[in-house]
């Protein structure tokens, strides 16, 4: 990664705590779909410590009724998703950001593991402001999977781009090292610098304006 900053083309961004202020409750949404899985009658004791959506996809490769089990996860997912919407709010200075991002040339997308009923919940105006939303469903392949950064790209015409990944959470930079992109940090999230930094962030700032400066400058002085 190093001095792609360089030459950025395209800015990808995270949405939950990078975008927008939004907490959701990945304890409740484990337990929940938990309860699913145990009604169906499949064993759990190795799914416990997976993401919900790696839980899911797990279980429902055991699954005689591997459809139903998928939609009554995905219906209890997207609860959880939309009741913690409804308490977001966008991070200060985020649409300025984005649209000085446009005005010097850039393609701007955004990919989340998020639904897109909940991304547009806390921001209606998001795709005026952007070239591209990959939201879960979207998705042919989630992040930290590079086929989620890859499938952004494609919709925005941007597939030969040089490319920064902007998030606040290990598993964002996780994504840019294996899309070969940079890493742009932010701490609007739970993550510490640290925790970015170890995860391969090239570079951790405040928020998304500071990312945004910081990437707009290093094409100005860099080329």
């Amino acid at each position: 990664m190093g001095n792609a900053s360089e030459g950025v083309q395209a800015v990808i961004f995270d949405f939950d705590g990078t975008l927008a202020h939004l907490t959701i409750d990945f304890g409740l949404m484990r337990s929940k779909v938990l309860e699913i899985v145990r009604a169906h009658g499949l064993p759990d004791e190795d799914l416990e410590g997976m993401y919900a959506l790696e839980l899911v996809e797990e279980a429902c490769r055991r699954a005689p009724d591997a459809d139903g089990l998928g939609r009554r996860c995905a219906e209890a997912i997207e609860a959880v998703e939309l009741a913690a919407a409804s308490e977001a709010c966008l991070v200060d200075g985020v649409a300025k950001a984005l649209h000085a991002l446009r005005e010097a040339g850039l393609r701007v997308g955004v990919i989340t593991r998020n639904c897109r009923r909940a991304v547009l919940a806390v921001d209606p105006g998001l795709l005026d402001r952007v070239d591209a939303l990959v939201a879960r469903e979207d998705a042919h392949r989630v992040k930290p999977d590079p086929g989620h950064v890859r499938q952004c790209l494609e919709i925005m015409g941007a597939t030969e781009a040089r490319v920064a990944i902007v998030g606040d959470h290990p598993m964002d930079m996780a994504t840019a090292g294996h899309a070969g992109a940079l890493g742009v940090g932010v701490l609007t999230g739970n993550s510490s610098a640290a925790d970015l930094e170890d995860a391969g962030a090239d570079v951790v700032v405040a928020d998304v304006p500071a990312a945004v400066a910081w990437i707009l400058e290093r094409r100005r002085v860099g080329g």
